[in-house]
């Protein structure tokens, strides 16, 4: 993670003093919500790195995927962030550690091996019901390379659902081989030297001319090879955010974003947004940072982002690609948030208000963060699990499990109207009616210190199971959950939400 954090960090900082300005100017606002969306066959997703041990070894790996599956994960994206543009999936080998970036590195010595290959991978993710979406290596890999991985996922098992060229082209922490080459030849860039930054040596503007225009010329010519091995493969770009988002701002986010899908436009399936609203580490609270109800809030931005992507794909031609969040977590670094009942209220309400917008997949970064290695849940983390031999759960998987009692394949996911409005800004309200008709509702209030009673209309019925995670009653790894019963005529009364809580209502 200190690898991915170093590098963001670092060109957050071109045009990063504008996030607060861009902040007022821009602030949040809601859009109405659609009536109902039909999830997609992936709704909940999670990021696996080549390295993950964790998850390639027998026991720790089958105890994680016994708690993916009962999270109803149904998609891993593969590739590991930024080490997606360093990793060859042929040799499954790595060039971090490498002077350079050059093809040749792969099969230097200092390329290291990974726990975690392609097929592997692969095999894991059918064996628990999901699909894969694989970051391929765009920043020092080949066209070749890329066509070749998609003939391999032509084997039975290995299938690949998305595809996605490189990781997040349009920043200076990637490895980018083809700035180099036609058409911009751009000279002397390393994702190690900051000031050989286009951004940082030409400024922001045309700085970003130049990635733009690399990236879409060249990754035109990956795409090309990848439809000639299948001319269905789903095609997917890295979408730009603009300053308003704290921890996934892109300097020059306008001449990215328009400038790859208008000249990639006839490859294009889906556009990978990766969503981090905040950009602070280390303890909610403490020393400036946000707190515990401000990063949790930080989900009602999200229908005003939707908004603006789905407003950029229907003017550049393209209203039916896909919205992929590939990456989402409170902040880019590392917090306390993993250990924190927020890690929990975030990810639950972060993946149920993309998904009710219409997104086709939201993306956990990631499973293991490495910042909890032992039995406690005590350091800055942004794994859904500590990373050891026996992996435990940390507050987020706690929210994806809530969450996933709607968010299913197949399920109509939407948003609840609550009485009395003013209750709104505090509370978070989703109905799901699963392919099986039954429903589940899932109540969030956000507010850390005021307990909400609203009321609301849904299609629950009967005798219900409700299950209450809450900020007021937990354990040292904020993973606590209470469950009763309860007659549905008794909830339409109208219910209690402690502050800091998540209440799950599903027919029985």
């Amino acid at each position: 993670m200190s690898y991915f954090t170093n590098r963001r960090w670092a060109l957050n900082a071109v045009g990063g003093g504008l996030a607060a300005l861009a902040a007022a100017l821009f602030p949040a606002t809601a859009i109405p919500a659609p009536p109902a969306v039909k999830l997609s066959p992936a709704p909940l997703g999670l990021n696996i790195a080549p390295w993950d041990a964790f998850y390639a070894n027998a026991g720790s790996g089958d105890t994680l995927q016994a708690l993916l599956k009962n999270a109803h994960v149904a998609q891993i994206r593969y590739g590991g962030g930024l080490y997606a543009d360093e990793y060859d999936w042929q040799t499954n080998t790595d060039i971090v550690n490498c002077p350079s970036t050059a093809v040749s590195e792969y099969k230097a010595k200092c390329a290291t091996s990974n726990a975690l290959d392609l097929a592997s991978l692969a095999n894991r993710a059918r064996a628990i019901g999901a699909q894969t979406l694989v970051t391929v290596n765009y920043g020092s890999g080949t066209p070749a390379e890329a066509e070749a991985e998609v003939e391999q996922a032509k084997a039975p098992g290995q299938q690949v659902a998305l595809w996605e060229i490189g990781n997040e082209g349009y920043g200076c922490w990637e490895a980018n081989d083809y700035l180099a080459e036609p058409p911009e030849r751009y000279q002397g860039f390393s994702p190690a030297a900051d000031a050989t930054c286009p951004m940082a040596a030409q400024g922001v503007s045309a700085g970003m001319e130049i990635m733009a225009k690399s990236y879409a010329a060249n990754a035109a010519t990956f795409m090309a090879a990848m439809r000639a091995a299948n001319p269905d493969a789903v095609l997917g770009v890295p979408w730009a955010f603009d300053l308003s988002v704290g921890g996934g701002s892109v300097a020059g986010y306008t001449e990215w974003d328009n400038t790859v899908l208008t000249q990639d436009k006839k490859y294009i399936g889906f556009v990978d947004a990766h969503w981090y609203p905040l950009s602070y580490g280390g303890t909610t609270g403490a020393a400036g940072n946000p707190t515990a109800e401000q990063a949790i809030q930080t989900v009602y931005r999200i229908p005003a982002e939707y908004a603006k992507i789905k407003t950029a794909l229907q003017a550049q031609g393209l209203p039916d690609a896909k919205i992929v969040v590939g990456e989402t977590n409170v902040s880019y670094r590392a917090t306390d948030t993993a250990c924190t009942p927020v890690g929990a209220l975030f990810a639950a309400g972060d993946a149920l208000e993309w998904l009710s917008l219409g997104a086709y997949s939201v993306d956990w970064w990631t499973l293991n963060g490495y910042g909890n290695t032992g039995p406690t849940c005590s350091h800055p983390d942004a794994g859904m699990f500590t990373s050891n031999s026996k992996p435990a759960e940390e507050s987020p998987y706690l929210g994806y499990l809530l969450a996933g009692a709607l968010a299913q394949p197949g399920a109509k996911l939407t948003t609840l109207t609550l009485s009395p409005s003013a209750v709104s800004p505090s509370v978070l309200a989703f109905q799901s009616v699963l392919p099986n008709g039954k429903s589940a509702v899932l109540l969030i209030n956000t507010s850390t210190s005021t307990t909400e009673n609203p009321t609301f209309n849904s299609s629950l019925s009967g005798e219900l199971t409700a299950v209450r995670y809450q900020a007021g009653n937990q354990n040292s790894f904020a993973t606590k959950t209470t469950t009763w019963s309860s007659p549905a005529t008794v909830v339409a009364k109208g219910m209690s939400l402690p502050a800091e809580s998540i209440t799950l209502l599903k027919e029985s």
